[in-house]
């Protein structure tokens, strides 16, 4: 099964994008490596034809705000009230297959959360709130996404990654 990655616009930021890397006809469209594995950029209307087509489809309902996830929230879920998403794969009888990967947070350590990296001194912290509100947002209808990473360094020995597949 190739499964087709919904990826957040700032990957696609650099060149083309959108559904199979459609750049309007300009005929100019750059292939990320994320593309060329298949991905597209997460949009609703890129996983309505995802799902209408009957392609499988990788999507983290968590986005941005569970990957930059604080000290504290780690395996900790954080999707969004609207899970349209589910109405949408149920719209096209689609198998829904849930995904738990565990290990990426056991591999670093994070010294400094997103939202203190905002209150950074010296003008850093106002650099990286306007970065953030620069960056092109995947939730359409919940207004700004913060995008910034914490800071945080990995750990001296790698942890084990699992990916545990749920029953459909």
């Amino acid at each position: 099964i190739a499964a087709r990655g919904l990826a957040h616009p700032v990957i696609f930021q650099a060149g083309g994008g959108g559904f199979g890397g459609d750049d309007g006809g300009a005929g100019n469209v750059e292939i990320s490596t994320f593309q060329q594995f298949g991905a597209v950029m997460v949009t609703p209307r890129n996983y309505y034809r995802l799902m209408q087509t009957g392609q499988t489809a990788l999507l983290f309902p968590g986005g941005v705000r569970e990957v930059f996830h604080g000290k504290d929230e780690a395996y900790r879920l954080f999707w969004p009230e609207e899970t349209d998403f589910v109405r949408t794969a149920a719209r096209f009888n689609a198998t829904v297959v849930p995904l738990a990967a565990v290990g990426a947070a056991d591999s670093v350590n994070i010294l400094i959360d997103a939202p203190d990296m905002l209150k950074l001194p010296f003008g850093l912290g106002e650099r990286l709130a306007n970065a953030s509100a620069a960056a092109p947002v995947a939730r359409f209808n919940m207004g700004e996404e913060t995008f910034v990473a914490p800071l945080a360094v990995p750990k001296p020995l790698p942890a084990r990654h699992y990916f545990l597949f749920g029953a459909p």
